[in-house]
């Protein structure tokens, strides 16, 4: 876990980098609501990792943000839609992080905080996806029928040989060379 609170504490400081570099005020809450979120998971870690305190350690929900009328505004040469790019890869990759943290611990209740602090991550990254979405800032393509066809062609001209290949061939006596070539 100690790895991890360092780990939390850089990406705390990019998120308020990035909510003082952004112009939209939605894309501002969401990225303050998820340096919040963080403050409290390394706070929450820090008390579990107080033995005395562990039976009364819990994750506090994500923080309420109030809008924001302005932002003083420094540009770093990112553009919004970068920024809730980045800002959402974060968020799932510290989810993945606590699920496999999770997984990995042995005591009950530092194993259930961490599948709730992956939830709360997962939670900003669905939000900040359809904020990009909304804005048009992330879209994925539509593929026509015909390109969806095409795409499988490949994939299906090497699946329709006729030959089977050698780990699947059960008449094949190891012991005799040559009977690969019938």
């Amino acid at each position: 876990m100690a790895n991890h609170l360092s780990v939390h504490n850089a990406l705390i400081k990019k998120l308020e980098l990035y909510a003082s570099s952004t112009k939209n005020q939605h894309l501002i809450m969401l990225l303050e609501q998820q340096a919040g979120l963080m403050k409290n998971h390394v706070n929450v870690m820090n008390r579990l990792l107080t033995p005395d305190n562990l039976h009364q350690v819990s994750l506090p929900p994500i923080p309420q943000v109030p809008s924001h009328t302005h932002n003083d505004y420094a540009s770093i040469g990112l553009e919004d839609k970068d920024i809730a790019t980045d800002a959402q890869v974060t968020a799932l990759a510290m989810a993945n992080d606590n699920f496999t943290s999770a997984l990995n611990m042995k005591n009950p209740q530092v194993k259930k905080i961490h599948v709730e602090m992956a939830l709360q991550q997962s939670q900003i990254a669905e939000q900040i996806g359809m904020l990009a979405q909304q804005n048009g800032w992330m879209s994925h393509p539509n593929a026509s029928t015909t390109e969806q066809v095409e795409a499988q062609n490949p994939l299906q001209a090497n699946n329709n040989h006729n030959h089977m290949p050698i780990y699947q061939n059960k008449n094949v006596n190891t012991n005799q060379p040559n009977q690969l070539h019938h």
